[in-house]
């Protein structure tokens, strides 16, 4: 079994709570809050950012050009194409994207994103690629399912961020999450199993933000004493 074989494994029940999530239900299904969208909005903005410093430390550790290529494709995707899911939301929620960018993080993003900067600072590539992988395979695999249900529909005004994430491979937008297991797989066999256990415990806990972050989004889980989020008063802004 490959390492990426065995965390898919240990992921997968975390992935199954995930596709039961009512927030995604809801994206299958064409009806979500406006709250529950300028919310997931204004938090994945932020981090997404944070991914962005994960990507660049990684590619700064890569020693082949072939991890190269890979964390390349996942910063130009970042960069140029998730966007659009997120005007998709904006646009369902009748508010303008630039409105929500800036805001604080709420003590999930905070955590999660802690999470992953702690491997900056102490670990070595496969640990970073661990923290990060969650991320995109879960969307990818979120796409498809909902591709395969059925849910990518004309009349379902989430079309777009389905067939966003959904595994296409004649679409230059796809992203490029599952090379992310190859790089796993080749740097696996450097470390001990102890050593092993540890960078799939770190995948694991991204696999649980993951959760939690789309249950904050729909439940809109904020600082309870601190100043939080601040969503937009006029909802039917044009969207842009």
């Amino acid at each position: 079994m490959t390492f990426s074989t065995e965390l898919i494994e240990a992921g997968t029940p975390v992935l199954n709570h995930i596709m039961a999530h009512p927030f995604v239900k809801g994206i299958g299904d064409g009806k979500l809050s406006k709250q529950a969208l300028m919310f997931y909005v204004i938090q994945d903005y932020n981090y997404l950012n944070e991914f962005l410093h994960s990507d660049a430390v990684a590619l700064l550790k890569s020693t082949s050009r072939e991890d190269m290529q890979i964390i390349s494709q996942q910063i130009d995707f970042l960069l140029n194409s998730e966007s659009e899911a997120h005007r998709n939301f904006c646009e369902v929620a009748g508010t303008s994207y630039a409105s929500l960018q800036g805001q604080p993080m709420t003590p999930t993003t905070k955590l999660y994103t802690n999470h992953m900067l702690e491997t900056l600072k102490s670990g070595d590539l496969i640990d970073i690629i661990a923290a990060m992988t969650p991320c995109p395979w879960t969307y990818g695999e979120i796409g498809d399912r909902l591709v395969e249900q059925g849910k990518n529909t004309a009349d379902n005004v989430f079309t777009p961020w389905i067939e966003l994430y959904a595994n296409d491979d004649d679409a230059d937008e796809t992203p490029e999450q599952f090379p992310f297991f190859d790089i796993l797989d080749r740097e696996a066999p450097k470390y001990s199993r102890e050593r092993l256990d540890q960078v799939k415990r770190s995948f694991l806990e991204s696999c649980e933000f993951e959760w939690d972050f789309w249950e904050q989004s729909f439940y809109q889980k904020d600082w309870q004493f601190l100043p939080g989020v601040v969503l937009p008063v006029n909802t039917a802004a044009k969207a842009k």
